[in-house]
């Protein structure tokens, strides 16, 4: 009996095995695969870009289209009028919303304007992302994606109220220098592997709490005219955050700088909240000025040296 019992639970189990491979059998037969040339097709047509759990095998080159202005002297822009949706999806391939267009023996720079929603979510790039000086009309999402190469959004103008890079992922360098947000940005419980420069950059409201760094974390001369809230962040090397303008509430809480953190000549004009922060590296706020002392309670400072915060002489 217990002979009989021992067979049909093999056998049991060998029917759920066959019946597991023939399933993952039939996803691999439904995965999808597109060219960027189908991609390119959609856009020059005005055709939505809706596409999931797909893999697109070669270069994406966005601004390779065929409604491009000659927009000023040595530039021309490529006018992307189609929304792009892009969920789940692998890029095997370079993604990039620049390139050059051959006008007799010079190569002109091509930038992107998207006119309607950009989207990708949860998508993986396996190479470069590329898209600088872009244009965007309306929000932009890339909420979730991982970025193995190196992924570039500098001097972008986004114009949409809710931008997402929450959850994003960076394998290689990231940089978002000199780009302006009109409005709010969610970066939270984004992960960076060899660090994160945001030089410059202009944004409303920006979200980074929960963010991991390895590498240095560089917000010099950013300008952030919402609130900033930076909490339960932790920052494995230099962290710069010089020359800044905060034009509102700052909240640094419970997070941790393992290497030297810059704060000098900025200005902040709303509430700061440095409580229960570590800055095991030191805190260097020379210069700036202050609206407000900030909240430190609960503040580790390294040798616990307390830096100075001067405040704004009122009239």
């Amino acid at each position: 009996m217990r002979n009989l019992k021992k067979a049909l639970i093999l056998l049991s189990m060998g029917l759920l095995t066959t019946a597991c491979g023939n399933a993952q059998g039939d996803g691999e037969k439904k995965l999808k695969e597109f060219n960027a040339k189908e991609i390119i097709k959609k856009i020059n047509k005005g055709e939505k870009v809706v596409i999931a759990n797909a893999i697109i095998k070669d270069d994406l080159i966005l601004s390779d289209i065929d409604d491009a202005d000659f927009t000023s002297a040595g530039l021309f822009t490529a006018n992307i009028n189609s929304p792009i949706y892009f969920q789940s999806c692998v890029f095997l391939g370079d993604v990039k919303a620049e390139s050059t267009k051959k006008v007799g023996e010079r190569n002109v720079p091509v930038i992107s304007h998207f006119s309607k929603e950009v989207n990708f979510m949860d998508c993986d790039f396996r190479k470069a992302a590329n898209f600088n000086e872009s244009e965007f009309d309306r929000s932009v999402n890339f909420c979730k994606s991982v970025f193995r190469g190196p992924a570039e959004f500098n001097n972008m103008l986004c114009n949409g109220k809710q931008n997402q890079w929450w959850e994003i992922g960076a394998d290689s360098t990231f940089m978002m220098c000199g780009t302006i947000f009109r409005g709010d940005v969610n970066m939270m419980d984004a992960k960076f592997k060899q660090g994160a420069t945001f030089q410059n950059l202009t944004t409303n409201k920006l979200q980074i709490s929960n963010m991991e760094c390895e590498g240095d974390f560089d917000f010099s001369n950013a300008t952030v005219h919402g609130d900033m809230l930076f909490n339960y962040a932790t920052i494995e090397k230099e962290a710069t955050l010089s020359f800044g303008k905060y034009d509102s509430r700052l909240d640094i809480l419970s997070t941790t700088f393992k290497g030297k953190c810059d704060m000098e000549r900025s200005l902040f004009y709303g509430k700061v909240k440095l409580s229960e922060s570590n800055f095991e590296g030191g805190l260097n706020t020379q210069e700036s000025l202050f609206l407000m002392k900030p909240d430190k309670e609960g503040t580790k400072f390294k040798e616990d040296s307390v830096p100075e915060f001067k405040r704004f002489q009122m009239d």
